[in-house]
């Protein structure tokens, strides 16, 4: 696990307006609970957002400083604006390293797959993250798939995922996590062709004769 640290502040004051007031400050409100320990505190967003990038998952495991104190805590719960998608609140779960926890970390896939490289498919990650189980000081960065030999059609499910020592998966096992899908384009382009053609008004025969004989100026 990367020693990732923050600092917070404890948080006095509490209600809707104080935590706007704090916001629009640039701060995060926060809570920090577990193994006997509570305190509502803020974190500054711009520290949040630079931790943020360190990490492979927003649910993972850090340092955070409250009181002169560092604890092990575990990123809980990050809630957003459902509209700027700003942070807007986040709750840390403090754990003992050697303690299990349950945790969803990333899905990552490395090489190219044969049924895309080749034959035009189409790599669809349909599961990001997954759900595990492990000591915290265990979690990992990511959950790694070499994608290479899939060819059009195949899938990675849950079971097929790699074993890491000391990581089990929670999910369904039976669960797609990524599949190579065929090639869509062309079959889109071809179709919007025929409906094209069939949208078209058929022209009858002798219409059109019909119509230049009428254009014809009469003789006198």
């Amino acid at each position: 696990m990367e020693n990732l640290l923050i600092e917070s502040k404890i948080r006095e004051e509490h209600g809707s307006a104080n935590t706007r007031r704090l916001r629009r400050a640039g701060f995060i409100p926060g809570n920090i609970y577990g193994h006997g320990v509570s305190y509502n505190v803020s974190v500054n967003s711009h520290d949040f957002e630079m931790l943020r990038h360190k990490m492979h998952s927003e649910h993972a495991m850090i340092k955070i400083k409250v009181e002169e104190k560092e604890l092990d805590v575990l990123i809980k719960d990050v809630q957003r604006d459902q509209v700027a998608h700003n942070v807007i609140h986040l709750d840390f779960l403090v754990v003992d390293l050697d303690e299990v926890v349950r945790i969803s970390v990333q899905v990552e896939t490395t090489g190219e797959a044969d049924g895309v490289k080749n034959h035009g498919g189409v790599l669809e990650l349909i599961r990001r993250e997954v759900e595990v189980e492990c000591k915290a000081n265990d979690i990992p960065s990511a959950i790694s798939v070499d994608v290479s030999p899939l060819g059009i059609h195949d899938v990675i499910r849950i079971e097929d995922l790699p074993d890491i020592s000391g990581i089990t998966y929670c999910d369904d096992p039976k669960l797609t996590v990524i599949t190579i899908a065929p090639p869509t384009v062309h079959a889109e382009e071809v179709k919007e062709e025929v409906e094209e053609e069939e949208g078209a008004e058929p022209e009858v025969i002798g219409e059109k004769e019909k119509e230049q004989e009428q254009e014809k100026p009469k003789e006198n």
